[in-house]
């Protein structure tokens, strides 16, 4: 008896000392916030559906499994505002550890190569009139570091975000000069927004569809029928990768062990068994 309570005591102790020094959940609940369909389905080469897709308000929202780790998965919308309605209805419902965005955006800067990946730093709400950047993200909290291609890349754009698609060169001009952004998307300023209202760090990709230009509606149609979905796939191994809870007791081998250690011998895989 004396030393069922000593385990127990310990089993306490450690229980206690892990969620102290973890008070936060990390990799186990993911929102997923994509532009094209494509992606979704390269996400779901890797991940299940689980059940019936839920709806919020107008949004339908569907929950995945990869692993460990769920993620529920919703569409952004056209613009900002959709953006920022559909995250709203995705984070109200259901709380989240980390969320993942992926979608095109038109080049601003020469830099932004047509069909190249880059990681978004920075995001501007370019219609409000103000040229600050509210939202910037800290690449270094993501505790993934050897990323799948495309998503390896380390070059970094800063986004100008609105309602508008850009599709004349003067105006694309205009709006890098007055920003200083790389890029332009109409989702990035809505996401952005609504997880910071709801604590939940936001890791966003961005493929470069178009020039931003007299021929961008064209360019970006065809961007779309071409695109096979590799920014989706990609993150599915960002996911499997992501740490356990560490917040599970599981995930600790000194208290799993403990944990054996307290099972009667009834709960044990060998007993009543032929050896």
């Amino acid at each position: 008896m004396h030393s069922f309570l000593s385990i127990s005591m310990r089993l306490s102790f450690l229980l206690a000392a892990a969620l102290f020094c973890n008070p936060a959940a990390r990799g186990d609940s993911i929102g997923f916030f994509y532009a094209l369909d494509a992606d979704l389905q390269g996400l779901k080469t890797r991940a299940q559906e689980m059940g019936q897709s839920t709806t919020v308000g107008t949004r339908p929202i569907q929950r995945l499994q990869l692993g460990t780790h769920t993620i529920y998965a919703v569409k952004m919308g056209s613009g900002a505002v959709e953006t920022a309605a559909s995250a709203q209805a995705l984070l109200t419902r259901h709380r989240c550890d980390w969320a993942f965005s992926l979608g095109p955006a038109g080049a601003l800067s020469a830099g932004a190569q047509t069909g190249g990946w880059h990681r978004v730093d920075r995001v501007m709400a370019w219609q409000r009139g103000k040229t600050e950047w509210p939202w910037v993200t800290d690449w270094s909290r993501l505790p993934v570091t050897n990323l799948p291609a495309p998503l390896q890349t380390t070059s970094t754009v800063s986004v100008a975000s609105g309602e508008q698609f850009i599709d004349a060169t003067g105006e694309r001009d205009r709006l890098q000069a007055t920003t200083q952004a790389d890029a332009v998307d109409m989702n990035s300023f809505g996401l952005a927004l609504v997880c910071a209202d709801h604590a939940v760090p936001l890791f966003s990709w961005k493929i470069i569809s178009d020039r931003a230009d007299e021929h961008a509606s064209e360019a970006f149609r065809a961007f779309i029928t071409a695109y096979s979905g590799a920014g989706g796939k990609a993150l599915a191994e960002i996911i499997q990768m992501l740490p356990a809870n560490p917040n599970d007791p599981a995930t600790y081998p000194a208290i799993e062990k403990l944990l054996r250690e307290t099972q009667p011998p009834s709960a044990s895989p060998f007993y009543g068994s032929h050896l």
